[in-house]
């Protein structure tokens, strides 16, 4: 005979076992569609489904015969047979992929998953990675390695590896939720970028510093030496509170190198702007009792004073 007091009592916590069991089955599980593979491994007769699985990758401009004639383009096969031979299985990246998103979710409370959709776009370098809330798109075809494209500069292509797949997606979500600069002044935009990196090294088992600024150990080693001259070059510049849209290309954008108008231009890596910025955040980080949540809001003039920030002589 069931004792049906008993059962009363050990039912809530099966269910709140099998429930919470399940929850961090689903929280712990990563889809990744590979779209390449679907693609390339298709028929003309199996157009029509993957179509109307992913229409957003299909524009209906064009034919289906441009489609149809993607599965016999060589360069596009060639392309194809180096992805899958680099991504074979996408096990190490599944689960970077996955600690990325728990770390982000635990500090980030309105970020939501997107669906991940892998896939050789041929894209422009600058789209190799594509971030829309719901969606998430990664060109494989773009980080196949360095001497992959011997046509591109040295450095782009340096930057095309594996190891910068999981940095690019972390940049590209961020940047959606670092609070943007109000103002047009260097200081405010370099503070942001390196709010962007301080959260990459924060949320990424990614430690490197030359893949975090996508630059080179040398140029990165000559950076850290020269520290104190940098910094004393903006200030006797006055360059930080200016809004001239040049100091932006020179130390902000994605560069072979910065532009100090120097003789010592070339040993520099490129972005050094971003740089300062990191080394502002993290110095504020270091003195002030404030947890990540918070510096994605604060305002820049904020982390700029209480950063204390003073480099190394």
């Amino acid at each position: 005979m069931i004792n049906f007091k008993i059962y009363k009592f050990i039912f809530p916590f099966f269910l709140l076992f099998f429930f919470g069991c399940e929850n961090n089955s689903i929280k712990n599980n990563l889809i990744i569609n590979r779209f390449e593979n679907e693609f390339y491994n298709s028929s003309k007769d199996d157009l029509q489904l993957l179509i109307k699985k992913y229409p957003y990758l299909f524009p209906k401009q064009y034919p289906i015969e441009t489609w149809e004639s993607f599965l016999k383009d060589s360069i596009r096969l060639a392309i194809f047979d180096k992805s899958s031979l680099v991504f074979n299985n996408f096990v190490d990246e599944k689960k970077k992929l996955l600690t990325l998103f728990l770390n982000i979710e635990e500090n980030i409370p309105t970020f939501s998953r997107p669906k991940i959709i892998t896939l050789n776009s041929q894209s422009e370098y600058e789209n190799r990675v594509i971030y829309s809330d719901s969606l998430l798109f990664i060109s494989l075809d773009s980080f196949l390695g360095d001497t992959f494209y011997p046509d591109l500069p040295k450095y782009i292509s340096t930057n095309m590896t594996k190891q910068h797949l999981i940095i690019d997606v972390s940049t590209k979500i961020l940047e959606k939720f670092a609070r943007k600069p109000i103002d047009r002044t260097l200081l405010s935009e370099m503070i942001y970028h390196g709010k962007i990196i301080y959260l990459n090294k924060f949320f990424n088992a990614e430690k490197k510093d030359f893949v975090q600024f996508r630059s080179t150990k040398e140029k990165l080693v000559w950076a850290n030496e020269n520290e104190r001259n940098i910094w004393s070059f903006f200030i006797e510049n006055d360059f930080l509170f200016s809004t001239k849209n040049d100091l932006k290309s020179r130390f902000i954008s994605f560069a072979p190198f910065s532009k100090f108008n120097l003789d010592i231009d070339k040993q520099s890596p490129g972005s050094i702007g971003k740089w300062l910025g990191y080394k502002i955040v993290n110095s504020y980080m270091k003195n002030n009792n404030v947890n990540v949540k918070s510096l994605l809001n604060e305002d820049y003039y904020e982390i700029f004073i209480k950063s204390k920030y003073k480099p190394k002589k």
